[in-house]
């Protein structure tokens, strides 16, 4: 049974004009549940939410179940825990295009952060040959690794640049022209670099193995524009002692994800 009035604080601190009609009781508590969520950073049970909320555990459940069957919401079985979900990403879609606003993103690759120990960094394409970092979200749980915003870097560096350069449709000798201008860590072949390329393509994600940065692995996947070219790329980098096969393809799903839900708002994404 949903509940026909919202708690107390529920409608406290909103700037809205609510004499035109009555506030509806079950919206504000959907809402109050995604903002807590969000900035959660966790997942949570049922019991802690409906109970730092003050709202009714039934009603809390209802909704619950209802935005994770909109992908607002997703609903970890094994631990019975909520968590903010991709879905809202669509939501802010329109506000995104309007705005232009980046911190659209940072919710999702705050939560990959947390949840897989990584360093979630947005680069964006600002040139034929550079990339520019514009978004940074480090991982509580693991010593920072060192990232500037407005840092720039070559074009093809790490994993993000195989992502972009899997997709943006540059031929050989530009491809070449570009890793030419690399300064790598540990020497890589072209022949090699591009073999990592054709395999970002039949995944849809990329990969640097301490090729760029000693010590450290990178696994990115590209954000695309309305043409089909890649502007961006979302990117997680861990410690090289992090790294597994099987955790690397665990993330690379939940960055895949991300950038699916993202590429739709690409343009306001710069």
């Amino acid at each position: 049974m949903v509940e026909s009035s919202p708690p107390a604080e529920a409608s406290a601190g909103r700037g809205g004009d609510l004499a035109a009609g009555k506030p509806v009781g079950a919206v504000i508590n959907c809402i109050l549940i995604l903002r807590y969520l969000a900035g959660a950073g966790t997942s949570i049970r049922l019991t802690q939410v409906a109970r730092d909320l003050g709202l009714n555990p039934s009603t809390c459940f209802n909704i619950l179940q209802t935005l994770v069957a909109e992908k607002f919401v997703l609903f970890e079985r094994t631990s019975k825990t909520y968590r903010i979900g991709y879905g809202v990403l669509d939501i802010a879609r329109s506000a995104a295009i309007t705005g232009g606003d980046v911190g659209v993103i940072r919710p999702a690759m705050q939560q990959i952060a947390q949840e897989h120990g990584v360093t979630v960094s947005l680069w964006r394409r600002v040139s034929e040959a550079r990339m520019l970092l514009i978004l940074l979200t480090p991982s509580p749980k693991q010593t920072r690794i060192q990232m500037s915003i407005g840092q720039r870097l070559p074009l093809l560096v790490g994993a993000s640049g195989r992502a972009m350069a899997a997709f943006a449709g540059l031929d050989d000798s530009d491809l070449e022209r570009h890793f030419r201008e690399v300064r790598w860590n540990r020497p890589v072949s072209f022949d090699a670099f591009m073999q990592d390329i054709r395999e970002a393509r039949q995944r849809g994600w990329a990969v640097d193995n301490g090729d760029y940065a000693s010590g450290t692995v990178s696994i990115s996947a590209p954000i695309f524009d309305e043409g089909g070219i890649p502007v961006l790329a979302c990117t997680a980098t861990m410690f090289a002692n992090q790294y597994t096969a099987s955790a690397a393809t665990r993330l690379a799903k939940d960055l895949c994800e991300i950038t699916a839900a993202a590429s739709p708002i690409s343009g306001s994404l710069r």
